[in-house]
Order: C-alpha cells, then sequence, then structure tokens
C-alpha cells in the first residue's frame, strides 16, 4: 500500500524514459535514436520504392511472378528481391554518413 499523498510512476512511462522518452513527450537526441531514426528511413525508403517498382512492372513479368491479393506465391520473393536490393543500395549511399 502506498501512504496518502505519494504517487508511483506508472509502469509504461518508466519504460518509454529507459527507452530514451523525456518527460516533455520527444525523442532524445542520443546517438542510438539518430541511427534508429536512419535505419527506420532507410527502410522506408526501401519499401516504397521497391513496391512501386514492382507494381510499375508487374504487368510486364511473366504471370509466375505476378503476385495475387492475399496469396503466398513467387510474386513476394520478387518484390521483396527488389526492396533488398534497393536497401542495399541506400545503405551503401549513406554509408560515409555518422
Amino acid at each position: 500500500m502506498l501512504a496518502a499523498g505519494v504517487r508511483s510512476r506508472p509502469v509504461f512511462a518508466r519504460c518509454f524514459r529507459a527507452m530514451g522518452w523525456r518527460s516533455g513527450g520527444s525523442l532524445g537526441n542520443s546517438l542510438i535514436n539518430r541511427k534508429t531514426m536512419k535505419d527506420f528511413l532507410d527502410a522506408l525508403v526501401a519499401v516504397l520504392a521497391g513496391n512501386a517498382i514492382y507494381y510499375l512492372l508487374m504487368p510486364h513479368l511473366p504471370r509466375v511472378a505476378r503476385h495475387g491479393l492475399f496469396k503466398e506465391d513467387w510474386g513476394l520473393p520478387v518484390d521483396f528481391g527488389i526492396c533488398t536490393v534497393i536497401f542495399a543500395a541506400v545503405k551503401y549511399a549513406r554509408r560515409k554518413e555518422g
């Protein structure tokens, strides 16, 4: 039991603080947070660009390499391969940053 007038901090607040969140609700500018944000943006660019390229190429691909909605088919590895190549290219292009 807590004494009268003593407030306990919720568990999720301690977890957010451990992950680098400050009480103001903004993400800290630590090296880990900047690296994580760079990695996230690299992956986001790769997925968006890779999917755009795949869907532009899809009508020209053989029928077996086309992805069907809600199906596991050979279109998924083709799309994954395009996204992976773009991700590697983005990482290679940004290799000298920070």
